[in-house]
């Protein structure tokens, strides 16, 4: 147990050593460097997105970062470009305004920054009710009735016993 009040929590996040190794320009974390609609500068028809990419934040003006939350709307920008360009028709620039971060820092515990419509900061709020909101995202995002069922009735599960730090593995021979 470390006593104190701030909690500092990083995980690395890193482009495919392909991405550096392809010869196209990269930025210093390895990502492709593209324009804002997500294309390879001097190679017509290369596109790039993802954590592999480094692409302008045309709202932020900065990068978009690394997230799921950014490249779930990637594909979908990227894919009407590509349409576009097979069409003869002029490709636009990705644009998304995060919906905001939460983060499971404890037993059930966590933070959450949300971005609310027509409100110029972010909301801010942690502990149990950012843990049940995280959950809630969470099972709402799975594929499935079945796996949403078989996911909420592990957490029922889980908030009447404690977790179990056992675990077997079963090696291949």
């Amino acid at each position: 147990t470390i006593p104190t009040a701030t909690l500092l929590w990083t995980a690395g996040s890193a482009p495919n050593p392909l991405a550096r190794d392809s010869g196209l320009p990269c930025d210093q974390r390895g990502a492709v460097v593209v324009d804002a609609t997500l294309a390879v500068d001097g190679h017509p028809g290369l596109w790039a997105l993802g954590d592999c990419a480094a692409i302008p934040d045309v709202l932020a003006g900065a990068f978009c970062p690394p997230t799921a939350q950014f490249a779930t709307r990637e594909a979908t920008a990227l894919a009407a470009n590509i349409a576009a360009t097979i069409g003869g028709r002029p490709t636009r620039p990705f644009r998304f305004r995060s919906l905001g971060a939460l983060c499971v820092v404890g037993y059930q515990t966590a933070c959450a920054e949300l971005n609310i419509p027509f409100r110029t900061d972010a909301l801010r709020f942690s502990g149990f009710f950012a843990w049940l909101v995280w959950r809630g995202i969470y099972v709402a995002k799975l594929p499935g009735a079945e796996r949403k069922v078989r996911v909420l009735l592990d957490w029922i599960v889980e908030l009447f016993f404690p977790p179990d730090v056992v675990q077997t593995i079963e090696l291949p021979r």
